[in-house]
Protein backbone atom coordinates (compact mmCIF):
# COMPACT_ATOMS: atom_id res chain seq x y z
CA UNK A 1 0.00 0.00 0.00
CA UNK A 2 1.12 3.83 -0.89
CA UNK A 3 1.27 6.24 1.52
CA UNK A 4 1.83 10.14 1.84
CA UNK A 5 2.17 12.50 4.50
CA UNK A 6 2.94 11.24 7.85
CA UNK A 7 2.22 7.88 7.04
CA UNK A 8 5.84 8.43 4.90
CA UNK A 9 7.55 10.66 6.95
CA UNK A 10 7.06 7.60 9.61
CA UNK A 11 7.99 5.19 7.00
CA UNK A 12 11.28 7.28 6.50
CA UNK A 13 12.04 6.83 10.14
CA UNK A 14 12.13 2.95 9.36
CA UNK A 15 14.36 3.18 6.30
CA UNK A 16 11.52 3.30 4.14
CA UNK A 17 10.77 6.01 1.21
CA UNK A 18 7.03 4.91 -0.04
CA UNK A 19 6.40 1.33 -1.79
CA UNK A 20 6.43 3.09 -5.44
CA UNK A 21 10.21 3.06 -4.70
CA UNK A 22 11.64 1.13 -2.08
CA UNK A 23 15.42 2.25 -1.27
CA UNK A 24 16.81 -0.21 1.62
CA UNK A 25 14.78 -2.69 3.88
CA UNK A 26 13.91 -1.63 7.78
CA UNK A 27 15.07 -3.80 10.48
CA UNK A 28 12.26 -5.84 11.59
CA UNK A 29 9.94 -4.85 14.12
CA UNK A 30 8.69 -6.38 17.61
CA UNK A 31 5.15 -6.91 17.17
CA UNK A 32 3.17 -4.54 19.51
CA UNK A 33 2.62 -6.10 23.12
CA UNK A 34 -0.85 -7.50 23.34
CA UNK A 35 -1.55 -8.56 19.70
CA UNK A 36 -1.05 -12.49 19.39
CA UNK A 37 -2.39 -12.85 15.68
CA UNK A 38 -0.28 -11.57 13.25
CA UNK A 39 0.02 -10.73 9.10
CA UNK A 40 1.44 -9.14 6.40
CA UNK A 41 -0.19 -7.00 3.64
CA UNK A 42 1.58 -7.13 0.25
CA UNK A 43 1.30 -5.85 -3.88
CA UNK A 44 3.58 -4.87 -6.85
CA UNK A 45 5.72 -3.01 -4.86
CA UNK A 46 7.15 -6.35 -2.91
CA UNK A 47 8.21 -7.69 -6.40
CA UNK A 48 7.58 -11.42 -7.60
CA UNK A 49 9.80 -13.48 -5.65
CA UNK A 50 7.78 -13.18 -2.34
CA UNK A 51 8.84 -16.25 0.42
CA UNK A 52 5.68 -17.27 1.94
CA UNK A 53 7.57 -19.96 3.59
CA UNK A 54 9.29 -17.78 5.78
CA UNK A 55 6.36 -15.13 6.22
CA UNK A 56 4.46 -18.39 7.68
CA UNK A 57 7.25 -19.70 9.53
CA UNK A 58 7.63 -16.49 11.02
CA UNK A 59 4.14 -16.77 12.51
CA UNK A 60 2.23 -14.86 10.17
CA UNK A 61 -1.65 -16.11 10.00
CA UNK A 62 -3.07 -13.85 7.26
CA UNK A 63 -2.05 -11.64 4.27
CA UNK A 64 -4.12 -9.01 2.50
CA UNK A 65 -2.78 -9.06 -1.00
CA UNK A 66 -3.40 -6.34 -3.83
CA UNK A 67 -5.63 -7.45 -6.79
CA UNK A 68 -6.09 -3.97 -8.54
CA UNK A 69 -6.06 -0.09 -8.79
CA UNK A 70 -7.14 2.51 -10.81
CA UNK A 71 -3.83 4.56 -11.51
CA UNK A 72 -5.12 6.09 -15.11
CA UNK A 73 -2.44 4.77 -17.06
CA UNK A 74 -4.49 2.87 -18.75
CA UNK A 75 -7.93 3.80 -20.93
CA UNK A 76 -10.12 1.29 -18.63
CA UNK A 77 -7.77 3.09 -15.88
CA UNK A 78 -8.49 -0.68 -14.69
CA UNK A 79 -4.85 -1.59 -13.65
CA UNK A 80 -4.56 -5.67 -12.29
CA UNK A 81 -1.59 -6.68 -9.64
CA UNK A 82 0.43 -9.00 -11.68
CA UNK A 83 1.53 -10.71 -8.69
CA UNK A 84 -1.66 -11.13 -7.44
CA UNK A 85 -2.48 -14.81 -8.81
CA UNK A 86 1.22 -16.08 -7.31
CA UNK A 87 0.84 -14.32 -3.67
CA UNK A 88 -2.65 -15.99 -3.39
CA UNK A 89 -0.92 -18.97 -4.11
CA UNK A 90 2.02 -18.83 -2.25
CA UNK A 91 0.10 -17.47 0.39
CA UNK A 92 -2.31 -20.01 0.79
CA UNK A 93 -0.07 -23.12 0.23
CA UNK A 94 1.50 -22.11 3.59
CA UNK A 95 -1.58 -21.86 5.61
CA UNK A 96 -2.48 -18.61 5.33
CA UNK A 97 -5.71 -16.68 5.20
CA UNK A 98 -6.06 -14.34 2.50
CA UNK A 99 -8.09 -11.23 1.18
CA UNK A 100 -7.73 -8.97 -1.29
CA UNK A 101 -7.73 -5.30 -1.63
CA UNK A 102 -8.54 -2.66 -4.16
CA UNK A 103 -6.21 0.61 -4.16
CA UNK A 104 -8.82 3.40 -4.90
CA UNK A 105 -8.53 6.24 -7.39
CA UNK A 106 -12.21 8.35 -6.64
CA UNK A 107 -11.46 10.56 -9.08
CA UNK A 108 -11.56 8.22 -11.72
CA UNK A 109 -14.46 6.38 -11.97
CA UNK A 110 -17.22 4.99 -9.38
CA UNK A 111 -17.50 3.59 -6.20
CA UNK A 112 -19.72 0.71 -7.04
CA UNK A 113 -17.25 0.60 -10.67
CA UNK A 114 -14.54 -0.19 -8.90
CA UNK A 115 -15.93 -2.23 -6.45
CA UNK A 116 -17.12 -4.45 -9.30
CA UNK A 117 -13.43 -4.48 -10.47
CA UNK A 118 -11.93 -5.70 -7.24
CA UNK A 119 -14.11 -8.61 -7.46
CA UNK A 120 -13.73 -9.04 -11.21
CA UNK A 121 -10.03 -9.43 -10.43
CA UNK A 122 -10.94 -11.84 -7.24
CA UNK A 123 -14.34 -13.28 -6.61
CA UNK A 124 -14.53 -13.10 -2.78
CA UNK A 125 -15.53 -17.05 -1.94
CA UNK A 126 -17.32 -17.92 1.36
CA UNK A 127 -14.48 -20.50 2.63
CA UNK A 128 -13.86 -20.16 5.88
CA UNK A 129 -10.46 -18.82 4.34
CA UNK A 130 -11.04 -15.67 2.85
CA UNK A 131 -11.11 -12.13 4.53
CA UNK A 132 -13.68 -9.52 3.37
CA UNK A 133 -12.46 -7.83 0.24
CA UNK A 134 -11.05 -4.41 1.11
CA UNK A 135 -11.08 -0.72 -0.01
CA UNK A 136 -7.72 0.83 0.22
CA UNK A 137 -8.13 4.70 0.24
CA UNK A 138 -5.00 6.74 1.35
CA UNK A 139 -3.08 9.62 -0.02
CA UNK A 140 -3.22 9.83 -4.01
CA UNK A 141 0.43 9.34 -5.34
CA UNK A 142 2.54 12.60 -6.17
CA UNK A 143 2.86 11.17 -9.67
CA UNK A 144 -1.05 11.64 -9.78
CA UNK A 145 -1.33 15.12 -9.57
CA UNK A 146 -4.05 15.51 -7.03
CA UNK A 147 -4.48 17.03 -4.21
CA UNK A 148 -4.39 15.14 -0.86
CA UNK A 149 -8.01 14.90 -1.14
CA UNK A 150 -8.08 13.57 -4.96
CA UNK A 151 -9.49 17.22 -5.93
CA UNK A 152 -12.86 16.27 -4.28
CA UNK A 153 -15.15 17.26 -1.63
CA UNK A 154 -15.30 15.60 1.73
CA UNK A 155 -18.82 15.23 0.79
CA UNK A 156 -17.60 13.67 -3.05
CA UNK A 157 -15.35 11.53 -1.00
CA UNK A 158 -17.72 10.29 1.65
CA UNK A 159 -20.52 9.28 -1.46
CA UNK A 160 -17.75 7.17 -3.12
CA UNK A 161 -16.65 5.39 -0.23
CA UNK A 162 -20.41 4.87 0.37
CA UNK A 163 -20.91 3.38 -3.10
CA UNK A 164 -18.00 1.16 -2.83
CA UNK A 165 -18.98 -0.32 0.60
CA UNK A 166 -22.45 -0.84 -0.40
CA UNK A 167 -21.66 -2.69 -4.33
CA UNK A 168 -19.24 -5.23 -1.89
CA UNK A 169 -22.38 -5.91 0.60
CA UNK A 170 -24.56 -6.59 -2.12
CA UNK A 171 -22.69 -8.82 -4.38
CA UNK A 172 -20.50 -10.75 -1.42
CA UNK A 173 -22.86 -10.62 1.95
CA UNK A 174 -19.70 -9.10 3.38
CA UNK A 175 -18.66 -5.61 4.87
CA UNK A 176 -15.84 -4.24 3.05
CA UNK A 177 -12.83 -4.09 5.12
CA UNK A 178 -11.04 -0.07 4.88
CA UNK A 179 -7.59 0.83 5.14
CA UNK A 180 -7.04 4.26 5.79
CA UNK A 181 -4.99 6.55 8.05
CA UNK A 182 -6.75 9.46 10.72
CA UNK A 183 -4.35 11.86 9.18
CA UNK A 184 -6.33 11.43 5.79
CA UNK A 185 -9.57 10.22 6.69
CA UNK A 186 -10.21 13.44 9.16
CA UNK A 187 -9.27 16.40 6.92
CA UNK A 188 -10.71 14.54 3.31
CA UNK A 189 -13.88 13.44 4.79
CA UNK A 190 -14.33 16.14 7.28
CA UNK A 191 -14.56 13.32 10.08
CA UNK A 192 -17.18 10.95 8.57
CA UNK A 193 -18.92 8.77 11.16
CA UNK A 194 -20.75 7.12 8.65
CA UNK A 195 -18.21 3.81 7.90
CA UNK A 196 -17.85 3.03 11.70
CA UNK A 197 -19.85 -0.50 10.94
CA UNK A 198 -17.21 -1.39 8.39
CA UNK A 199 -13.98 -3.62 9.94
CA UNK A 200 -11.19 -0.74 10.19
CA UNK A 201 -7.71 -1.52 8.94
CA UNK A 202 -5.45 1.26 10.49
CA UNK A 203 -2.41 2.45 8.96
CA UNK A 204 0.23 3.53 11.34
CA UNK A 205 3.62 2.51 12.32
CA UNK A 206 4.91 2.90 15.82
CA UNK A 207 4.23 0.50 19.04
CA UNK A 208 1.21 2.17 20.65
CA UNK A 209 -2.07 1.57 19.40
CA UNK A 210 -2.43 4.45 16.74
CA UNK A 211 -5.47 7.46 16.93
CA UNK A 212 -8.47 6.10 15.24
CA UNK A 213 -10.72 8.02 11.90
CA UNK A 214 -13.70 9.80 12.94
CA UNK A 215 -16.40 7.24 13.84
CA UNK A 216 -14.30 4.30 14.93
CA UNK A 217 -13.87 2.91 18.48
CA UNK A 218 -11.71 0.31 17.49
CA UNK A 219 -9.73 -1.18 14.84
CA UNK A 220 -10.01 -4.91 13.07
CA UNK A 221 -6.39 -5.13 11.89
CA UNK A 222 -3.54 -2.67 12.26
CA UNK A 223 -0.67 -2.07 9.89
CA UNK A 224 2.40 -1.35 12.52
CA UNK A 225 5.49 -1.35 10.05
CA UNK A 226 5.64 -1.25 6.32
CA UNK A 227 8.89 -2.88 4.25
CA UNK A 228 9.94 -4.93 6.68
CA UNK A 229 12.41 -7.87 5.78
CA UNK A 230 11.40 -11.33 7.31
CA UNK A 231 13.88 -13.44 9.29
CA UNK A 232 15.38 -16.27 7.29
CA UNK A 233 14.33 -14.92 3.59
CA UNK A 234 16.27 -12.57 1.01
CA UNK A 235 13.19 -11.61 -0.58
CA UNK A 236 10.40 -11.11 1.62
CA UNK A 237 9.67 -7.66 2.66
CA UNK A 238 5.84 -7.02 3.44
CA UNK A 239 3.64 -4.51 5.45
CA UNK A 240 3.53 -6.38 9.06
CA UNK A 241 -0.02 -6.53 10.85
CA UNK A 242 -1.49 -7.40 13.80
CA UNK A 243 -5.19 -8.30 14.11
CA UNK A 244 -7.06 -7.17 17.03
CA UNK A 245 -8.92 -9.95 18.61
CA UNK A 246 -8.46 -13.95 19.68
CA UNK A 247 -8.84 -16.98 17.44
CA UNK A 248 -12.81 -16.98 17.86
CA UNK A 249 -12.84 -13.65 16.65
CA UNK A 250 -10.74 -13.97 13.56
CA UNK A 251 -12.75 -16.96 12.78
CA UNK A 252 -16.05 -14.78 12.60
CA UNK A 253 -14.39 -12.44 10.48
CA UNK A 254 -13.36 -14.81 7.91
CA UNK A 255 -17.03 -16.19 7.53
CA UNK A 256 -17.96 -19.16 5.64
CA UNK A 257 -20.97 -21.30 5.80
CA UNK A 258 -21.57 -23.39 9.14
CA UNK A 259 -21.79 -27.41 9.31
CA UNK A 260 -23.12 -29.16 12.17
CA UNK A 261 -23.01 -32.63 12.82
CA UNK A 262 -26.06 -35.00 13.62
CA UNK A 263 -24.91 -38.41 15.37
CA UNK A 264 -27.48 -40.83 14.10
CA UNK A 265 -27.36 -42.83 16.82
CA UNK A 266 -28.95 -40.98 19.24
CA UNK A 267 -30.56 -38.17 17.25
CA UNK A 268 -28.24 -35.41 18.80
CA UNK A 269 -26.01 -32.68 17.33
CA UNK A 270 -22.31 -32.58 18.25
CA UNK A 271 -21.42 -29.89 20.72
CA UNK A 272 -17.86 -28.23 21.76
CA UNK A 273 -18.80 -28.06 25.04
CA UNK A 274 -17.94 -25.63 27.84
CA UNK A 275 -17.64 -23.42 24.54
CA UNK A 276 -15.08 -25.49 23.31
CA UNK A 277 -13.12 -26.24 26.67
CA UNK A 278 -14.42 -29.82 26.85
CA UNK A 279 -14.26 -32.66 24.56
CA UNK A 280 -16.81 -32.70 21.76
CA UNK A 281 -20.15 -34.82 22.80
CA UNK A 282 -23.12 -35.72 20.80
CA UNK A 283 -25.92 -34.22 23.34
CA UNK A 284 -27.85 -31.65 22.07
CA UNK A 285 -30.77 -30.77 20.44
CA UNK A 286 -30.83 -27.89 19.14
CA UNK A 287 -28.38 -26.08 17.17
CA UNK A 288 -26.69 -23.44 18.76
CA UNK A 289 -22.92 -21.35 18.58
CA UNK A 290 -21.82 -24.20 20.67
CA UNK A 291 -22.50 -26.93 17.57
CA UNK A 292 -21.33 -24.78 15.12
CA UNK A 293 -18.35 -25.72 12.50
CA UNK A 294 -16.38 -24.04 9.90
CA UNK A 295 -15.36 -27.18 7.85
CA UNK A 296 -12.67 -26.39 5.45
CA UNK A 297 -10.42 -28.00 2.90
CA UNK A 298 -6.58 -28.40 3.88
CA UNK A 299 -6.00 -30.11 0.91
CA UNK A 300 -4.85 -34.11 -0.12
CA UNK A 301 -8.73 -35.26 0.34
CA UNK A 302 -8.60 -33.69 3.77
CA UNK A 303 -10.70 -31.14 5.80
CA UNK A 304 -10.41 -29.44 8.90
CA UNK A 305 -12.87 -28.74 11.61
CA UNK A 306 -13.20 -25.61 13.34
CA UNK A 307 -15.08 -24.72 16.36
CA UNK A 308 -17.31 -21.39 15.56
CA UNK A 309 -17.51 -20.99 19.44
CA UNK A 310 -14.30 -20.80 19.97
CA UNK A 311 -11.86 -20.54 16.76
CA UNK A 312 -10.35 -23.98 17.11
CA UNK A 313 -9.83 -26.56 15.45
CA UNK A 314 -11.00 -30.19 16.22
CA UNK A 315 -7.85 -32.68 17.59
CA UNK A 316 -7.81 -36.45 17.34
CA UNK A 317 -6.04 -35.35 20.97
CA UNK A 318 -2.91 -37.78 21.94
CA UNK A 319 -3.12 -39.24 17.79
CA UNK A 320 -6.49 -40.08 18.99
CA UNK A 321 -6.06 -41.87 22.34
CA UNK A 322 -8.20 -38.87 23.57
CA UNK A 323 -11.67 -37.60 22.76
CA UNK A 324 -11.73 -35.09 19.98
CA UNK A 325 -11.53 -31.34 21.20
CA UNK A 326 -11.51 -27.83 19.99
CA UNK A 327 -8.29 -26.30 21.11
CA UNK A 328 -5.52 -26.10 18.10
CA UNK A 329 -4.46 -22.75 16.88
CA UNK A 330 -3.82 -24.27 13.54
CA UNK A 331 -3.91 -27.41 10.99
CA UNK A 332 -1.72 -30.40 12.10
CA UNK A 333 -1.64 -34.06 11.09
CA UNK A 334 -3.96 -34.51 14.23
CA UNK A 335 -6.40 -32.10 12.83
CA UNK A 336 -7.23 -33.29 9.47
CA UNK A 337 -10.08 -35.93 8.92
CA UNK A 338 -11.44 -37.44 5.74
CA UNK A 339 -14.98 -37.63 4.88
CA UNK A 340 -16.78 -41.15 3.77
CA UNK A 341 -19.86 -41.34 2.36
CA UNK A 342 -22.06 -44.22 3.53
CA UNK A 343 -24.69 -46.12 1.64
CA UNK A 344 -27.56 -44.73 3.74
CA UNK A 345 -26.15 -40.97 2.82
CA UNK A 346 -24.61 -40.34 6.34
CA UNK A 347 -20.70 -39.37 6.73
CA UNK A 348 -18.13 -40.76 8.64
CA UNK A 349 -14.54 -39.03 9.93
CA UNK A 350 -11.72 -41.04 9.84
CA UNK A 351 -9.08 -39.37 11.47
CA UNK A 352 -5.51 -38.80 10.08
CA UNK A 353 -3.77 -39.04 13.18
CA UNK A 354 -3.98 -42.74 13.51
CA UNK A 355 -6.32 -43.88 10.53
CA UNK A 356 -9.39 -45.03 12.85
CA UNK A 357 -13.02 -43.70 12.88
CA UNK A 358 -14.65 -40.90 14.97
CA UNK A 359 -17.41 -42.88 16.93
CA UNK A 360 -20.33 -41.59 19.71
CA UNK A 361 -18.76 -43.02 22.02
CA UNK A 362 -21.50 -45.29 23.98
CA UNK A 363 -24.06 -43.96 21.51
CA UNK A 364 -23.41 -41.00 22.38
CA UNK A 365 -23.30 -40.73 26.40
CA UNK A 366 -19.72 -40.36 25.98
CA UNK A 367 -17.23 -37.53 24.15
CA UNK A 368 -16.53 -38.22 20.56
CA UNK A 369 -13.27 -40.40 20.01
CA UNK A 370 -11.42 -41.35 16.74
CA UNK A 371 -10.72 -45.66 17.57
CA UNK A 372 -12.82 -47.61 15.41
CA UNK A 373 -11.51 -49.40 12.79
CA UNK A 374 -15.06 -50.20 10.87
CA UNK A 375 -18.17 -47.97 10.73
CA UNK A 376 -21.33 -48.76 12.74
CA UNK A 377 -24.06 -47.07 13.84
CA UNK A 378 -22.10 -45.26 16.52
CA UNK A 379 -19.86 -44.03 13.63
CA UNK A 380 -22.36 -41.90 11.62
CA UNK A 381 -23.38 -38.81 11.13
CA UNK A 382 -25.33 -36.56 9.24
CA UNK A 383 -24.23 -32.98 8.01
CA UNK A 384 -26.34 -30.72 9.12
CA UNK A 385 -27.12 -26.90 7.86
CA UNK A 386 -27.61 -24.50 10.53
CA UNK A 387 -29.94 -21.76 10.01
CA UNK A 388 -28.50 -18.78 8.18
CA UNK A 389 -26.80 -16.35 10.29
CA UNK A 390 -28.31 -12.65 9.66
CA UNK A 391 -27.26 -8.87 10.59
CA UNK A 392 -29.68 -6.21 8.93
CA UNK A 393 -27.58 -3.19 8.41
CA UNK A 394 -30.21 0.14 7.60
CA UNK A 395 -28.79 1.64 4.48
CA UNK A 396 -30.15 4.81 5.51
CA UNK A 397 -27.64 5.27 8.18
CA UNK A 398 -25.20 2.06 7.70
CA UNK A 399 -25.96 1.22 11.47
CA UNK A 400 -26.88 -2.33 12.27
CA UNK A 401 -30.50 -3.51 13.49
CA UNK A 402 -30.40 -4.74 17.28
CA UNK A 403 -32.33 -7.06 19.34
CA UNK A 404 -31.87 -4.07 22.01
CA UNK A 405 -30.83 -4.52 25.40
CA UNK A 406 -30.63 -8.10 25.06
CA UNK A 407 -34.80 -8.46 23.39
CA UNK A 408 -36.48 -7.10 26.24
CA UNK A 409 -36.85 -4.08 23.98
CA UNK A 410 -38.13 -3.38 20.32
CA UNK A 411 -35.17 -3.54 17.23
CA UNK A 412 -33.43 -0.35 16.00
CA UNK A 413 -30.62 0.07 13.97
CA UNK A 414 -28.32 1.93 16.15
CA UNK A 415 -24.87 -0.44 16.12
CA UNK A 416 -21.88 -0.24 14.13
CA UNK A 417 -20.23 -3.30 15.95
CA UNK A 418 -21.53 -6.67 15.34
CA UNK A 419 -22.20 -8.71 18.61
CA UNK A 420 -25.05 -11.50 20.03
CA UNK A 421 -27.94 -8.48 19.98
CA UNK A 422 -27.41 -7.55 16.37
CA UNK A 423 -27.11 -11.61 15.26
CA UNK A 424 -30.33 -13.36 13.92
CA UNK A 425 -30.87 -16.65 12.78
CA UNK A 426 -33.18 -16.35 9.14
CA UNK A 427 -35.20 -19.61 8.93
CA UNK A 428 -37.33 -20.62 6.37
CA UNK A 429 -41.03 -20.91 7.01
CA UNK A 430 -42.29 -21.46 4.46
CA UNK A 431 -44.79 -20.04 1.65
CA UNK A 432 -42.03 -17.87 0.66
CA UNK A 433 -41.57 -16.35 4.26
CA UNK A 434 -38.80 -16.07 6.80
CA UNK A 435 -38.67 -15.86 10.34
CA UNK A 436 -35.97 -14.17 12.25
CA UNK A 437 -34.72 -15.23 15.33
CA UNK A 438 -32.54 -13.63 17.90
CA UNK A 439 -29.22 -15.12 19.13
CA UNK A 440 -29.49 -13.19 22.31
CA UNK A 441 -32.45 -14.71 23.32
CA UNK A 442 -33.43 -17.07 21.01
CA UNK A 443 -37.34 -15.34 20.90
CA UNK A 444 -38.36 -14.68 17.35
CA UNK A 445 -39.17 -11.33 15.79
CA UNK A 446 -42.86 -10.40 15.82
CA UNK A 447 -44.49 -7.38 14.11
CA UNK A 448 -46.16 -6.54 17.31
CA UNK A 449 -49.79 -5.68 17.56
CA UNK A 450 -50.42 -6.52 13.86
CA UNK A 451 -47.80 -4.19 13.20
CA UNK A 452 -49.28 -1.47 15.35
CA UNK A 453 -46.21 -1.28 17.63
CA UNK A 454 -42.57 -1.72 17.04
CA UNK A 455 -40.74 -5.33 15.77
CA UNK A 456 -39.12 -6.97 19.16
CA UNK A 457 -38.08 -10.31 19.33
CA UNK A 458 -40.02 -11.82 22.20
CA UNK A 459 -42.47 -14.71 20.31
CA UNK A 460 -41.06 -18.80 21.49
CA UNK A 461 -42.85 -19.91 18.36
CA UNK A 462 -43.58 -18.49 14.88
CA UNK A 463 -47.00 -17.32 13.66
CA UNK A 464 -48.48 -14.99 11.13
CA UNK A 465 -46.83 -11.78 12.81
CA UNK A 466 -43.53 -13.55 13.06
CA UNK A 467 -43.51 -14.23 9.30
CA UNK A 468 -41.93 -11.56 6.68
CA UNK A 469 -41.16 -12.09 3.05
CA UNK A 470 -37.97 -10.51 1.64
CA UNK A 471 -38.22 -8.25 -1.54
CA UNK A 472 -34.67 -7.84 -3.15
CA UNK A 473 -34.48 -4.40 -4.59
CA UNK A 474 -32.58 -3.49 -7.76
CA UNK A 475 -30.16 -1.99 -6.13
CA UNK A 476 -29.11 -5.08 -4.69
CA UNK A 477 -30.35 -4.02 -0.68
CA UNK A 478 -33.52 -5.79 0.75
CA UNK A 479 -36.63 -4.80 2.07
CA UNK A 480 -39.19 -6.87 4.57
CA UNK A 481 -42.44 -7.15 4.30
CA UNK A 482 -44.54 -7.97 7.35
CA UNK A 483 -47.13 -10.84 7.33
CA UNK A 484 -49.01 -9.48 9.72
CA UNK A 485 -50.70 -5.81 7.66
CA UNK A 486 -48.69 -6.26 4.63
CA UNK A 487 -46.57 -3.17 5.47
CA UNK A 488 -42.65 -2.86 4.76
CA UNK A 489 -40.59 -2.93 7.87
CA UNK A 490 -39.06 1.22 8.36
CA UNK A 491 -35.89 2.29 10.14
CA UNK A 492 -38.28 5.10 11.51
CA UNK A 493 -36.95 8.62 11.51
CA UNK A 494 -33.66 7.40 9.68
CA UNK A 495 -33.31 5.23 12.13
CA UNK A 496 -33.36 6.98 15.60
CA UNK A 497 -36.25 5.30 16.18
CA UNK A 498 -37.25 1.39 16.51
CA UNK A 499 -38.45 -0.54 13.50
CA UNK A 500 -41.41 -0.74 12.64
CA UNK A 501 -44.06 -2.23 9.86
CA UNK A 502 -45.82 0.39 8.63
CA UNK A 503 -44.97 1.56 5.14
CA UNK A 504 -47.09 1.25 2.08
CA UNK A 505 -43.65 1.44 -0.50
CA UNK A 506 -40.29 1.47 -0.18
CA UNK A 507 -38.10 4.54 0.08
CA UNK A 508 -34.34 4.67 1.77
CA UNK A 509 -36.29 4.03 5.12
CA UNK A 510 -37.14 1.00 4.48
CA UNK A 511 -34.03 -0.58 2.60
CA UNK A 512 -31.97 -2.80 4.44
CA UNK A 513 -28.36 -4.78 3.33
CA UNK A 514 -28.42 -8.46 4.17
CA UNK A 515 -25.13 -9.55 5.33
CA UNK A 516 -24.91 -13.02 6.04
CA UNK A 517 -21.40 -13.76 7.94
Amino acid sequence: MVRRGLAVLLGAALGFVGLAGVASPAQALPTPSGYSITGVDVSYFQGPSLDWAAVARGGAKFAYIRVSEQDGRAVSHNNPDPFYATNYAGARANGLYTGAYHRARPDLSSGKQQADVLLGFAPYVSDGRSLPPMLDIEWPRTEWGLNDCYNMTPAQLVAWIRDFVTEIAVRTGRQAMIYTNTNWWNPCTASSQSFAANPLFIANYSQNPPPLPAGWSSFTVWQHAAGTPIPGSDFSTPDLDVFKGDQAALARLLGGPATSLLATVNNRYVTAENAGASALIANRTVIGPWEQFDQIDVGGGFVAFRARVNGRYVTAENAGASPLIANRTAVGSWEKFRISTNADGTVSLLANANNRYVTAEKAGALPLIANRTAIGSWEKFRVVTPPVLVNLLANVNLRYVTAENGGTSALIANRTVIGPSEQFDQIDVGGGFVAFRARINGRYVTAENAGASPLIANRTAVGSWEKFRISTNADGTVSLLANANNRYVTAEKAGALPLIANRTAIGSWEKFLRLTS
